[in-house]
């Protein structure tokens, strides 16, 4: 289901303008990221499901599916995962920005296809009530719970190896997020 770049496969990669692994290398799985944050320039955050540690906490991520654009991605991952569609895109990365997982994890996931994960990084403005928040789509929520939270609280409660994208995200919209209305 979901587009998974190789060695084999470039053709989106090159239409994104991103370099395709190495022959012989593990890949990135291209995915998407999103920041959506409130009335208050608050962030929205959820604690992983499948994860018991306190540093479990993280904002909305997903796949790429066939023959859907980055963009269209980020709309459906935000709705699968947290029930909202009360959004607006405020901004676009306009770069990509990897992350690699731990050896131990890689192993296991994507039956050891891809080293990490390269996203596109999207900001949506929440213009809708707290209500509208469901973490019960899916038969198997990606996350146990939710909160508003600053940018700090984020890169203290996030997964080691996620610290550094989030840190460059933030660093992107920190300045679009504080300007907002």
């Amino acid at each position: 289901k979901n587009i998974f770049f190789d060695t084999q496969d470039n053709k989106l990669a090159n239409e994104w303008n991103i370099s395709p692994a190495p022959t012989g290398s593990i890949a990135f799985l291209f995915n998407v990221g999103i920041v959506i944050f409130n009335k208050d320039k608050k962030v929205w955050i959820g604690k992983r499901s499948d994860i018991n540690t306190t540093d479990s906490w993280q904002m909305p991520q997903g796949g790429i599916d066939k023959d859907e654009d980055p963009m269209q991605a980020a709309i459906r991952e935000v709705y699968e995962e947290t029930g909202i569609r009360s959004i607006k895109n405020i901004f676009v990365l306009n770069k990509w920005i990897k992350y690699d997982l731990p050896s131990k994890i890689s192993k296991n996931k994507w039956n050891g296809k891809f080293k990490g994960q390269i996203q596109k990084w999207y900001l949506f403005y929440f213009y809708g009530t707290d209500t509208e928040i469901n973490l019960n789509l899916s038969k198997k929520p990606e996350f146990l719970k939710w909160r508003w939270s600053d940018i700090e609280y984020i890169e203290n409660n996030v997964t080691k190896f996620k610290k550094d994208s989030y840190k460059e995200v933030f660093q992107n919209f920190n300045k679009e997020i504080k300007n907002y209305y």
